[in-house]
């Protein structure tokens, strides 16, 4: 299904539905109910009716053929940058909301990479406000830092009260581990993920792509996998030693993916992530000089 949007209003709307819609031939995944089946689903009046292969009451039904399309519930994005307030010339609130929408998103959170970041109640509740109308549910996520610098902590709890769902200095990591160590014992007091950008900046300065063979050949200073690896060892440590919840963001080195492993393997509480390019792309694809390839963390091999 797919959303219009009213340019001249500014307003996102439903395309104009029969009241009574048949989803035909479809492939139902849901997980949480381990099912995988082929099924029907009958729409009335913009609610699900019924799902069965018959399908129920199918008179006077718009009927679609899905042709064993995968139909599951809505999914949710950890890792969005919708850049409300200061930087709307890359996205916003509502532009970021409708995206998600007609990509099968019914929630997203939203990174501190704002101007300013979300480092206080005001901006949490700014982007609530401007997330009231909106076709998703948008959840923000706080900033670990005052101005997101690895300084001094932000006002966490209240902005816990005000609806922020996690912490984070999004692509600045908090390479002090005094400060990462109060982050996490703060989460524990109120059940949130920490959420690391996990890059030791000190062995970065310089690196624009993966350290190895194919930045020496293109003259490019590297980033070593081992900046992430450092970074992980130690916020995996700290998680053990202070309680709470950490989550990687966009893990990109096998070694991290094993530090992670085994950290779940001795119960501590440590998720992660990965992003499609990473793990579908290689350090292969920056030899075209292609901007899209230069990240952080860099394509790896």
């Amino acid at each position: 299904m797919k959303f219009t949007k009213d340019v001249s209003r500014g307003q996102q709307n439903f395309q104009s539905l029969p009241p009574k819609i048949l989803l035909k031939n479809g492939r139902i995944i849901d997980p949480s109910l381990k099912l995988d089946t082929m099924s029907g689903i009958l729409i009335q009046n913009g609610m699900i009716e019924t799902v069965s292969p018959t399908s129920g009451d199918m008179a006077d039904a718009e009927i679609i053929d899905l042709e064993e399309r995968i139909v599951s519930p809505g999914w949710m994005d950890l890792h969005v940058h919708l850049r409300e307030p200061g930087r709307e010339d890359e996205e916003t609130v509502e532009s970021g909301a409708f995206a998600a929408a007609n990509g099968g998103f019914t929630a997203v959170c939203c990174m501190p990479n704002t101007d300013p970041p979300i480092d206080n109640q005001e901006i949490i509740q700014y982007i609530k406000d401007r997330a009231r109308n909106s076709l998703v549910n948008v959840h923000p996520i706080a900033a670990i830092t005052k101005g997101r610098k690895g300084e001094e902590l932000s006002e966490i709890l209240e902005m816990m009260e005000q609806g922020a769902v996690a912490i984070s200095d999004d692509g600045d990591p908090v390479m002090n581990s005094e400060v990462m160590r109060r982050a996490l014992e703060y989460s524990t007091m109120v059940n949130i993920p920490v959420i690391g950008h996990e890059e030791d900046q000190t062995m970065t300065t310089t690196g624009h792509v993966n350290e190895g063979y194919i930045s020496t050949a293109l003259g490019l200073g590297g980033i070593p996998s081992v900046a992430e690896d450092i970074m992980i060892a130690r916020d995996i440590m700290l998680t053990e030693y202070c309680g709470g919840r950490f989550h990687v963001a966009h893990i990109s080195s096998q070694n991290a993916v094993e530090l992670v492993r085994q950290a779940k393997a001795r119960g501590i509480s440590v998720t992660a992530e990965v992003t499609p390019h990473h793990f579908s792309l290689t350090e292969e694809a920056v030899r075209g000089f292609n901007a899209n390839t230069k990240m952080k963390p860099p394509l790896r091999t």
